[in-house]
């Protein structure tokens, strides 16, 4: 299938259009979408704009060449919707296994759309740790797991964004890791970019710009670069800190303390900022749970102010961000809906779910001990 026709039946499906509606608009035959759509036809050239106009997309993107708004905006709202099942959800287990349903749904609706089927397999790669670690859904398990792999495969075969290969390669391995198969876990791992060559798109892509389109380009494209870094180690730490918490607490906060400086260092570029936003939540809950661990309550404590105190800020920037234009225009669609996404009732529900991670990992006098110095009832 022809790169435009593809597109042309994605973006199609994902508006919400038939064969049919799309062809009344452009004021063509249904049988002539039909056609470019399977790859036995192309567009005549004067129809490429109205095409674009009524599909909501730039030229451009129709025929490959630039990232599509409306994976943006699809994945935003999808993050959102999720984001309502965990607050209304009484476990991390049951908003998991919610969150397959919710997706599997989606997907059913609209098999076609790479964005669902992957989205879905994230969330059974998700479920899959409390299936492993908790014995929970087991009755489900078998069944989502089988459809993860079918429709995340599917994705790596059929789709052209390349990010959301990516993706599917990655909750694919996790699925993997924790159904004890190491050898398939490795293959979608060694699907994945490494930066172990030193050789990357990031590393010359700069320098590209700079020499084709001068050094304000240069500048944007540094920008966005560092911006993936960013969140490059700022995963790898998060990673590593979940496991230190529970094996090596006193490394975990050695680590953890080192990884917020990092991330405060990052915080000064003002276009990076934003994209410390939820490993910096996630690190101080896994610090915390470290101190936990150390029977360190009143260190645990201050770790919980100080994280109070850095949403507070991050809370801030992104308002001043929100309310400037150019200060916007250097973040894609995607960041900006999580700027506007952090409200501070958003804030305090992310606090209160950092408490009860804590208190569900611990019992008892630890329990009581980590309520008493925050000042939480445990009533």
């Amino acid at each position: 299938m022809n790169s435009i026709g593809n597109n042309i039946k994605s973006i199609r499906k994902q508006v919400g259009l038939t064969q049919e509606e799309l062809a009344l608009h452009i004021g063509v035959t249904p049988k002539a979408v039909s056609r470019w759509e399977n790859g036995t036809g192309m567009p005549d050239i004067s129809l490429v704009v109205p095409l674009a106009k009524t599909l909501n997309v730039s030229t451009d993107y129709l025929f490959g060449l630039e990232e599509n708004k409306i994976d943006d905006d699809i994945y935003v709202n999808l993050k959102r919707q999720i984001e309502k099942i965990e607050k209304e959800s009484e476990t991390k287990s049951e908003a998991a296994l919610a969150s397959c349903q919710f997706m599997l749904k989606k997907v059913y609706e609209s098999p076609d759309n790479y964005i669902y089927s992957v989205v879905y397999v994230e969330q059974v790669a998700n479920l899959s740790r409390f299936v492993d670690l908790e014995n929970f859904a087991q009755d489900k398990w078998s069944e989502y797991r089988g459809l993860a792999i079918k429709y995340g495969s599917n994705a790596i075969r059929f789709t052209n964004a390349k990010e959301w290969v990516e993706r599917a390669h990655f909750a694919l391995a996790w699925i993997y890791i924790h159904d004890r198969n190491y050898v398939y876990a490795r293959e979608h791992i060694e699907q994945l970019p490494s930066v172990a060559s030193n050789r990357l798109q990031e590393s010359i892509l700069a320098q590209l710009e700079d020499f084709e389109n001068g050094i304000d380009a240069m500048d944007e494209t540094v920008t966005k670069n560092l911006q993936n870094f960013v969140r490059a180690i700022n995963k790898e730490n998060m990673y590593a800190m979940e496991s230190f918490s529970w094996n090596k607490p006193l490394r975990a906060v050695e680590f953890g303390e080192w990884a917020i400086r990092l991330m405060n260092v990052f915080g000064k570029n003002i276009y990076l900022k934003s994209y410390c936003r939820g490993f910096l939540r996630d690190i101080y809950k896994y610090l915390i749970n470290a101190e936990v661990n150390l029977n360190r309550f009143d260190d645990a404590a201050k770790h919980f102010e100080e994280l109070k105190r850095q949403m507070k800020m991050q809370y801030k920037y992104h308002q001043g961000v929100l309310s400037n234009e150019e200060k916007k225009s250097k973040f894609n669609a995607r960041q900006i809906g999580y700027m506007e996404a952090y409200t501070e009732e958003f804030m305090k529900e992310k606090q209160q779910d950092i408490i009860e991670y804590v208190l569900g990992c611990w019992h008892g006098e630890k329990a009581e001990k980590f309520a008493g110095a925050i000042g939480y009832s445990l009533r």
